[in-house]
């Protein structure tokens, strides 16, 4: 359920194993929710602390690796254009940026330098430049970008290849577990499944919901069940692109994490070489379930905390000169709000769950499925694929 990446990715999987498979998507398209409202960019695998995230360690790595090559053999645009992090103050130098260099060792990432600010300065260096500030960064080299539209196409196709239909405009309305099947009610026909996954990003909690609720196994997703099952709240992602002023960098030019819950306000540099600035961090407040209350509008006056954070590695940009663009919203398992559990940190993972969670024969549902979504997908999908199998 859900044609995004991740969905596409492991129904491409599942086909390619010889599985029957059926590609449900409530949109008229393929990707038109998270998967298109992100950075589009392929990590490289450095943040993930592999023993509180062990799922996002493992898949950002492992799918680093599949995507350059699957982009490489299927002709999708993308360019390994690397990535500088930058400290602005000493302790960020000293502490943070080697923090962040054992944790890309521990998930088997060692292509990352430590490099200084004269380094950056240097035009003869790898690492030139000229125009951010910094007491001093990490060089991550296996950073890129991709066309993730191309990406989703190709997946689509191959898949269609290996024998799987993709049913657009078809909306999930519930389910129930029978004998050891999965009844979908879609369009108000049923559909019988040997195994349903629930790939639908900012819906899937909703979905597995309402299929656990007509299986009769959990009359509700809630405080007392999440250690089984968690449930999803939104953080709202607000991008802001660079006009009228010569694009800045061609690296890729991030802050240090944002411990409110993103990677900080980054620079991206398009396939097109246009320059965008984001995600910020915007918590959707607690009580909104449902992800079309949310207004996908950017407040332009969020630019004002844009031009600081930007400020603080590139000074050199001038007012005005950043216009509202898009936002993409996150699903998350935690929120702010909420009081801190000896379990939070846990939620900051991605989550599987598995009949071993609910109960339900042949249930899937993947939640939290955020950054590093996109770059961890095709590992995503192989992991699926081997536990349907």
């Amino acid at each position: 359920i859900g044609a995004g990446v991740i969905g596409l990715a492991v129904g491409r999987a599942l086909s390619k194993k010889g599985h029957e498979v059926l590609l449900l998507e409530q949109a008229t398209s393929i990707g038109s929710e998270t998967s298109s409202r992100n950075s589009e960019v392929i990590h490289a695998g450095i943040y993930y602390d592999r023993n509180v995230m062990p799922y996002k360690s493992k898949f950002c790595v492992e799918g680093k690796q599949l995507l350059y090559q699957y982009c490489t053999d299927r002709d999708i645009p993308f360019k390994q254009c690397g990535k500088l992090l930058v400290a602005t103050d000493a302790d960020q130098r000293d502490i943070g940026l080697p923090k962040l260099v054992e944790y890309a060792k521990g998930n088997g990432v060692h292509d990352l330098r430590l490099v200084s600010m004269e380094d950056i300065n240097d035009p003869y260096s790898d690492v030139y430049e000229p125009n951010v500030k910094c007491t001093g960064a990490v060089y991550s080299p296996s950073t890129g970008i991709v066309d993730s539209h191309s990406l989703m196409q190709s997946m689509l196709a191959e898949a269609e290849e290996y024998g799987a239909t993709i049913a657009l405009n078809c909306r999930v309305e519930g389910g129930r577990s029978e004998d050891s099947n999965v009844i979908l009610t879609v369009d108000g026909e049923e559909i019988v499944c040997d195994n349903v996954i629930v790939c639908a990003g900012l819906h899937s909690h909703k979905i597995a919901s309402d299929i656990l609720l007509q299986s009769n196994q959990q009359s509700s997703i809630d405080v007392e069940n999440e250690a089984r099952i968690p449930r999803q709240y939104y953080a709202k992602g607000n991008y802001f692109v660079l006009q009228n002023q010569k694009q800045p960098f061609s690296k890729l030019i991030y802050p240090l994490p944002d411990p409110q819950g993103g990677l900080g306000v980054h620079a991206t540099i398009d396939l097109s070489r246009s320059t965008k600035f984001g995600p910020d961090v915007e918590w959707i407040d607690e009580t909104v379930t449902n992800p079309y209350d949310i207004d996908m509008n950017v407040d332009p006056n969020r630019a004002k905390s844009f031009y600081a954070a930007i400020r603080k590695y590139w000074p050199d940009l001038n007012d005005d000169n950043l216009v509202a663009d898009y936002s993409g919203i996150r699903p998350k398992l935690w929120h702010p709000s909420r009081k801190q559990t000896k379990t939070d940190n846990a939620l900051k993972d991605f989550f599987i769950a598995t009949p071993m969670h609910h109960g339900v024969t042949g249930l899937h549902v993947l939640l939290g499925i955020e950054s590093p979504g996109l770059t961890s997908s095709l590992a995503f999908g192989n992991y699926m694929a081997k536990i349907i199998d």
